[in-house]
């Protein structure tokens, strides 16, 4: 007995091994010949609204045990009836794409020895469907294919194919959106060259053109919502290749290009806002999500003019106003495995900051920190820099985030930041972390 079951055993898990071994079928072996769609159930298709006409590659395959067998099946377009049962059935909601959104070729699929499967193409006709698509019901119309009438078998999980197409635009948008900062002195060369690439969504196969202009109202938005004070780049202090007009072409670096004259800039944060307006390609449009970058001009003091500002522990103020692990005096004792952490257990949600009393007026500072060296839930994602006069009226200076480091034992080194007024008290808010607080193992700081 105990023999007859470990026989059966072995014979089972060589039949669950064989049926794992092949990729193309589950239950392969139990039939001589058995046909199916490769890829069933619903297929959703994206057609490029550039395009006339869109294909789209069906495959019905022949497998089973005997890899040499000759057979036929037809495919066809399930009617209404056979598709208003299987909607019934399986509680979806398909309706039939009208025929002169699409070409197929159904009937039937003869196999011979040597052939292990059919592809059949299917063809959109993309302005109908996108008209289609207009009067409201692109999601439920399908071309519903059914796998029918053959001598073998048909397996019945795959033998339905539902292709739902859906006519995408094209975007083009900014590679680099939002604020962009960059941070030029008077040891840099007078004329400075930008680059802001654009990007398409699909890989290109046209050539067109983008059109690009100055946003004043991008700027002004921006400054109210963060809370700073950036200045327009004054129009006769750069050029934009071709007035901002951006010639894409599938083998170009598609950018746009932007040369500053630096030489009669004052010290200040400038800004180009730019927006995406227009695509001499009707087919493609500009995303509206990414179609305007703020591109920062800082025209600042060089950085070997600046002095570092001896940092002591009185200096130092935080918020919350409480320490629950380490100590302030542990961000300037040049020891990267001691660190201050911010208070989590007061309960005060971020923004977390640190703040720093000047023994002197100051029009310019960089920064320097080392992130703690374990623990990356509680290094800075987003920071902001304040400057105050008085300490307690402040005004936001620079918002920085892509540009932070994200790993533990880290050293960040600030660009130069002009303040626009002499400060005394300078602040430093962690505005996101992964947990809430935040701990940092160095800090220091340079002034002019």
């Amino acid at each position: 007995m105990k023999k007859s079951i470990l026989y059966i055993a072995l014979c089972m898990l060589a039949f669950l091994q064989v049926s794992c071994e092949d990729n193309r079928e589950q239950y392969l072996d139990d039939y001589s010949t058995i046909l199916y769609f490769r890829d069933s159930g619903e297929i959703e298709y994206s057609i490029y609204k550039t395009e006339e006409m869109a294909n789209y590659a069906i495959s019905v395959v022949k497998a089973g045990s005997d890899k040499r067998s000759v057979t036929a099946v037809e495919m066809k377009i399930m009617d209404e009836s056979l598709l208003t049962d299987y909607n019934e059935n399986h509680g979806t909601h398909y309706k039939i794409l009208p025929s002169g959104c699409y070409s197929i070729e159904t009937g039937q699929l003869a196999f011979n020895a040597a052939d292990m499967y059919k592809r059949i193409n299917l063809s959109f006709y993309t302005k109908a469907v996108d008209a289609l698509q207009g009067e409201g019901g692109p999601h439920s119309y399908v071309v519903p294919l059914i796998l029918c009438n053959s001598d073998d078998s048909i397996n019945v999980e795959k033998k339905y194919v539902f292709v739902k197409p859906q006519v995408v635009t094209p975007l083009v948008s900014f590679e680099r959106t939002g604020y962009v900062m960059n941070t030029f002195s008077e040891k840099d060369k007078p004329l400075i060259d930008l680059t802001l690439p654009l990007w398409l969504s699909i890989k290109s196969k046209w050539s067109f053109d983008c059109y690009t202009e100055v946003s004043e109202e991008l700027l002004e938005t921006y400054n109210k919502e963060q809370g700073v004070n950036f200045m327009l780049l004054p129009p006769e202090l750069y050029t934009m290749n071709d007035g901002g007009v951006v010639k894409m072409t599938p083998e170009g670096d598609n950018s746009l290009n932007i040369t500053v004259n630096r030489e009669n800039l004052n010290y200040g944060n400038y800004v180009l806002p730019l927006l995406l307006t227009g695509i001499s390609m009707e087919t493609i449009e500009p995303d509206p999500a990414k179609n305007s970058c703020l591109l920062g001009v800082s025209y600042v003091p060089d950085a070997n003019n600046l002095q570092p500002i001896h940092l002591t522990e009185s200096m130092i103020s935080y918020h919350p106003n409480s320490i629950c692990e380490g100590a302030v005096e542990y961000l300037i004792d040049g020891d990267p495995n001691t660190y201050f952490h911010s208070d989590y257990n007061v309960g005060i949600p971020l923004p977390h900051w640190l703040q720093l009393a000047l023994p002197e007026e100051c029009s310019a500072f960089r920064f320097e920190y080392v992130t703690r060296n374990a623990g990356p839930h509680v290094v800075p994602h987003k920071i902001s820099l304040y400057g105050s006069e008085n300490g307690v009226e402040f005004r936001k200076i620079v918002v920085l985030s892509s540009e932070l480091p994200y790993d533990v034992g880290q050293t960040y080194t600030s660009p130069v930041l002009v303040t626009g007024e002499n400060i005394k008290h300078i602040r430093m808010t962690v505005d996101e972390s992964p947990s809430g607080s935040f701990a940092l193992a160095e800090f220091r700081l340079w002034a002019l």
